[in-house]
């Protein structure tokens, strides 16, 4: 094992709340061997996330989704000049925080001798220690994911922790979100909490129209301002969310992530599900109410202080799966309101 790598890659391609989630770690790498070349491979729909990271070196995109879409000619020669660069960069040490077969797959590629993973127990594709020399301890199923991520770096000389969550926005980004503002300056003289609907897949969604009523309470009780925000293709819930809604409320624009990142900068309350944005407003230390289904609280909510989970365990609780024949948010909204 190496006592002080000098050249680092970090796998870790999706999504987005497990980037945030491995965010301490870089940092901890950062402050541990602060003369190291230190590089993260990332999705490209996701490099926005390490924007502007002071931690890093360099972003290297790893372009898997649109080249399953795609395989051509053109995309097999893109993985190729992928393959060419990772093995330019001579790492000495990957990190493979991702534990699927194809990060398993990068990690071999890029030629490091020395790659650091989990255990068979803690990766979702058992297939991903073929391709490790280095595995980790197992580790408790009910930590939370920032603490996995750290215990993959316990077999090195690390002396501190540094649980910090760095997430910067542009210049071009801060300047819409500020006119949005603007363009809504009544709407923002008053505290604002978001309504966030969207899910990354089917069991973690939260009835529409109890978000509808939620955004109602919110509104009367703790006065507070409902913007409703959304992603790619959820445009729609917002929609009907503020149809069933009795009291006003302001639906956010179209946003990037980096655009994402400056809007909710300007919340005070952040409600939602399992999904990307709350724990991107977790690390902003935006205060949030999230409602959980067949995800671990325990070990994928929001982490640190002033979050507040609602959760109630039934039989099928942690299935993690995506299609489910038990309606598990039906049962959550018997409980919630």
């Amino acid at each position: 094992m190496l006592e002080n790598p000098k050249r680092i890659l970090i796998l870790r391609l999706g999504s987005i709340g497990d980037i945030v989630h491995t965010l301490p770690a870089l940092r901890t790498l950062r402050f541990s061997f602060p003369t190291a070349f230190i590089a993260w491979a990332v999705e490209e729909k996701l490099a926005d996330l390490l924007y502007g990271n002071d931690d890093l070196d360099e972003v290297i995109i790893i372009a898997t989704k649109r080249w399953r879409k795609d395989l051509s000619l053109s995309s097999i020669s893109e993985i190729f000049g992928t393959i060419r660069i990772l093995r330019d960069k001579s790492f000495d040490l990957v990190l493979d925080f991702q534990g699927l077969i194809k990060s398993g797959l990068v990690s071999f590629l890029s030629g490091a001798k020395t790659r650091v993973g989990f255990s068979r127990e803690d990766c979702r594709e058992k297939g991903n220690t073929l391709f490790t020399n280095f595995k980790a301890k197992p580790f408790s199923k009910t930590s939370h994911v920032v603490d996995k991520n750290l215990s993959l770096l316990k077999m090195f000389q690390i002396k501190k922790q540094i649980i910090e969550f760095p997430l910067r926005s542009s210049t071009k980004a801060m300047a819409n979100v500020d006119k949005f503002c603007k363009n809504n300056a009544d709407f923002f003289k008053i505290p604002v909490a978001a309504i966030n609907p969207g899910v990354g897949f089917p069991t973690k969604q939260w009835s529409l129209e109890r978000f509808a009523k939620i955004a109602d309470q919110v509104f009367r009780e703790l006065n507070l301002n409902i913007l409703l925000t959304w992603g790619p293709g959820e445009k729609d819930k917002v929609k009907k969310i503020s149809s069933q809604m009795k009291e006003d409320c302001l639906i956010a624009p179209a946003t990037t992530i980096l655009e994402s990142i400056s809007l909710y900068q300007k919340l005070d309350l952040f409600i939602s599900g399992d999904t990307g944005p709350l724990h991107i407003c977790a690390a902003l230390g935006i205060p949030t109410v999230s409602i959980f289904g067949p995800t671990n609280p325990e070990r994928n909510g929001a982490y640190g202080y002033n979050h507040t989970t609602i959760f109630k365990k039934l039989p099928c609780s942690f299935c993690y799966k995506k299609k489910s024949l038990l309606n598990l948010q039906q049962k959550l909204c018997q409980f919630f309101l």
